[in-house]
């Protein structure tokens, strides 16, 4: 079972779960594309037990455990991971916005954790960054379940707050780590466009994989305004008073072209880019996502092949 919190989501972590002996029985798995690692086996470094599950390798059941308490456990090793994903999560001002029951933190966070659990669930290495212009928090990638728990207990104390920024940010966490990662990006990207192609640029030009999750409130994605509004900026003092009708046309053209503007600087590095409603459920959009990245894993196993 997965921590508790009010960011594991039952029904997206079921949705998930539900994907992973698929992703199991692939040999490069639908998360870990160009991070494949060398290693094969484990390594001699006992980390801790996990429960068993279905497709497991019999040959690292603890025997001992299970003439004592009667129950299937598999004994796990620090190398025992097909990939290092990393977590990088906006917690600047503007994801503190939600017009329903949800803020666009929430969602990030809550898609964070899910993905969170199913990768440690793959016996995957797992890291996580919040960060607005700066780091505020970073967790190093590892397979223990204490870590993950300690990742969603920090995004439960978060408060959103700050500007945000991506290319220092991504270059500094880069730095901290010893081989080639998947990054997962949740944000609504409410920066200079130059910005984030210069930081998905640098994780490309360095060997990274990622997948682009881009979080946005239903309001901001259908402009539903009706009477005069005061707009104020979150991550600014600028307030605009405005007639909504007049100018709805005209933002949700700009907004079309801001989502396609972010979806092609994925498209140029060859990363997964999916958008994520705030306040809808979160798991048809993940297991779409995931379970395309799967099918074009395969394509390019059988093009090698």
């Amino acid at each position: 079972m997965p921590p508790r919190g009010k960011f594991f989501d039952s029904e997206l972590i079921a949705r998930l779960t539900r994907m992973e002996l698929t992703a199991r029985r692939m040999v490069d798995g639908f998360l870990s594309g160009k991070n494949k690692s060398n290693r094969h086996g484990f390594s001699v470094e006992f980390v801790e037990h996990r429960e068993y599950v279905p497709g497991d390798d019999l040959r690292h059941l603890d025997w001992k455990v299970l003439g004592r308490l009667d129950r299937y456990y598999i004994k796990r090793y620090e190398e025992e991971t097909n990939i290092t994903a990393f977590l990088l999560i906006d917690s600047s001002r503007s994801m503190h916005y939600g017009s329903k029951e949800i803020t666009k933190f929430e969602a990030a966070a809550t898609a964070g954790a899910g993905l969170a659990y199913l990768l440690n669930r793959q016996r995957d290495s797992v890291g996580m960054a919040l960060f607005d212009e700066n780091i505020r928090e970073y967790f190093p990638p590892s397979v223990k379940l204490v870590s993950l728990a300690s990742m969603v207990a920090k995004l439960q104390d978060t408060e959103p707050q700050g500007k945000s920024s991506f290319t220092d940010v991504l270059q500094s966490i880069a730095a901290r780590l010893r081989k080639r990662c998947l990054f997962i990006l949740l944000s609504d990207f409410f920066v200079d466009q130059e910005d984030v192609e210069a930081g998905l640029k640098y994780l490309h030009y360095n060997g990274h994989d990622a997948l682009v999750l881009q979080v946005l409130d239903d309001a901001e994605l259908t402009f539903p305004f009706k009477n005069n509004t005061l707009f104020k900026g979150m991550e600014d003092k600028r307030e605009l008073l405005t007639e909504p009708p007049r100018l709805k046309d005209r933002y949700l053209e700009l907004l079309q072209e801001f989502l396609d503007s972010v979806e092609k600087l994925c498209q140029k590095t060859a990363f997964d880019y999916q958008l994520l409603e705030a306040g809808q459920p979160l798991g048809p959009a993940l297991t779409g996502l995931l379970a395309a990245r799967a099918r074009q894993q395969r394509l390019i196993k059988r093009g090698g092949s």
